[in-house]
């Protein structure tokens, strides 16, 4: 009666502690709550150098809008106050311009603003809609994006002879572009001259690209802008926009981004513009200042911001180095999965290797990717385990017939990758990446359940094994678990309150109900 009550008071006390802390610090986060879902947040600073002369000196440079890829907050000028600064809008594009009149004067212009992008991927139609009036202005050629020239034209309506729909045709002329040789950027201009010497650097492709799709009467426009990653640049990136049924759907040729917009690609302006910067005055020079800041799907703050509104999180482990990010996120992760088997082996009645390899093999596959990474594990298992059977009759002890599992596993990942890298098979290079432990205990614990029970029932574990795999997979891919998890850590006393009420169960699992299904309705 004692451990009874015991028991009661421990899940009642979890469970309080639990839920008072969540739902503190959900109430109070509640107002930072967003629907805009980023997928990465990027902290970007334009600074720009110059020595005014004695008419004093002006800069000019694109900004960005917010869009529904894109949303731009925190927007600050830290210039000089001696430097005027004024937003225009130009056409359909947004322009800052930094005017100073002192002479002789060097001058440090610093603009910031806070970037959040999605990524944004497009399903494109059979066959399109005849582009309206308010389009024409994007079938007409310039002087970068040239169509009048009649090769272009030629040779555009030549890929599109290939094709039987609109789809096929944009496709066509897409993967011609993108299989063009690289150029550097200052070879190569505009698109009559990556046609002519059949090369291109990426920003020319993108005006190749227009070209072809203004040739065969789709409206189609160059955009531009900066690809953000974790180092500072000088350098904008363009890329197509083909309008199919009044939505402009971007194409990246240089990139292999077939009517997706990533999520780091920041959109500055549209038009075939070389320069996004227009400066008077002298010893110019600029860059751009790139910061990754750590996402948070869900809210409208950074993980830095939250944990100092909010200070019991595991935020600030990971902000002083004690335990980098990608580690804390497989620690906590780990009970989740726990959970998640144990309510699998213990309600549905599933049999699996262990209680958490199947959560550790899940990890693998987030970092291989789902398909490839379930096939490999598959191979890899049925392979050592059964190579590893004649060990088994031999009798020998338990450790070095684990060392000589363990080895072989190696030996057919080294065999593998070598073998994708000779043949070009991509996904053979990746079995590498699979944790070499974990790989082992599987095909050893396979091994002796063939030895031990029949190849049938080791292979009816091992399904149902694969099925945890793919339900843990399911739920702990999504950054936003593990996000949750830093910020809200309280959520672990919860776990421990449900694997307690789960270790109390002592009724028919389901798959029981299944197999006694004409016992219970004998007795009915």
């Amino acid at each position: 009666m004692n451990n009874y009550y015991s028991y009661r008071i421990v899940m009642l006390t979890l469970i309080i502690i639990g839920v008072v802390s969540l739902c503190t610090k959900l109430i109070s986060s509640f107002q930072y709550f967003d629907r805009f879902y980023a997928d990465e947040i990027y902290n970007i600073s334009y600074r720009y150098f110059y020595q005014a002369n004695e008419e004093g000196a002006s800069v000019t440079s694109y900004l960005p809008k917010s869009n529904n890829h894109q949303r731009i907050t925190s927007v600050n000028d830290n210039t000089n106050t001696k430097v005027q600064f004024v937003q225009f809008e130009d056409g359909r594009n947004l322009k800052g311009s930094w005017v100073s009149s002192v002479k002789d004067k060097y001058e440090d212009i610093n603009y910031n603003f806070t970037f959040e992008g999605k990524t944004i991927t497009y399903k494109i139609p059979l066959n399109f809609q005849k582009p309206t009036k308010e389009y024409r202005p994007y079938l007409r050629f310039s002087d970068n994006v040239q169509g009048g020239d009649s090769h272009i034209q030629d040779f555009a309506k030549k890929l599109a002879a290939k094709a039987d729909n609109d789809r096929e045709r944009i496709k066509n002329i897409y993967k011609y572009v993108e299989n063009m040789p690289a150029a550097p950027a200052i070879s190569l201009k505009d698109a009559s001259a990556a046609f002519e010497q059949n090369k291109a650097s990426s920003n020319c492709k993108s005006r190749l690209l227009v070209a072809f799709a203004r040739s065969l009467g789709y409206p189609a426009r160059v955009r531009s802008g900066l690809m953000l990653d974790e180092s500072n640049t000088h350098e904008t990136h363009s890329w197509s926009e083909i309008n199919i049924n009044d939505t402009w759907i971007p194409f990246d040729a240089s990139n292999d981004q077939y009517a997706r917009l990533p999520s780091n690609y920041l959109e500055l302006y549209e038009g075939d513009d070389f320069m996004a910067i227009d400066f008077t005055g002298s010893n110019f020079d600029y860059a751009y200042e790139i910061n990754k800041q750590v996402n948070l799907p869900y809210l409208k703050i950074s993980a830095n911001e939250f944990r100092q509104k909010f200070p019991i999180s595991l935020w600030g482990l990971v902000e002083n180095n004690i335990i980098n990010l990608k580690m804390l996120t497989l620690l906590l992760m780990i009970p989740i999965g726990g959970l998640i088997v144990a309510f699998l082996r213990n309600i549905v009645g599933l049999k699996t290797f262990g209680v958490f390899l199947p959560v550790l093999i899940s990890f693998s596959l987030i970092e291989i990717g789902f398909v490839k990474g379930l096939f490999s594990f598959i191979v890899l298992i049925l392979i050592v385990g059964l190579v590893t059977r004649p060990f088994n009759k031999m009798k020998l002890l338990h450790t070095p017939k684990l060392v000589i599992s363990l080895t072989l596993m190696i030996l057919v990942m080294l065999a593998g990758s070598y073998l994708g890298m000779e043949t070009k098979l991509l996904w053979l290079t990746s079995l590498s990446f699979f944790p070499v432990i974990i790989l082992t205990i599987s095909a050893e614990r396979f091994s002796t359940l063939i030895e031990e029970h029949g190849l049938k029932d080791a292979t009816i574990t091992f399904g149902q094994t694969l099925i945890s795999v793919v339900i843990c997979y399911l739920v702990l891919y999504k950054s936003l678990v593990s996000y949750v998890l830093i910020l809200y850590p309280e959520i672990l006393l919860l776990v421990i309150a449900l694997a307690m009420l789960l270790g109390r169960y002592i009724g028919l699992r389901w798959t029981e109900l299944i197999r006694f299904k004409p016992l219970l309705n004998f007795n009915k």
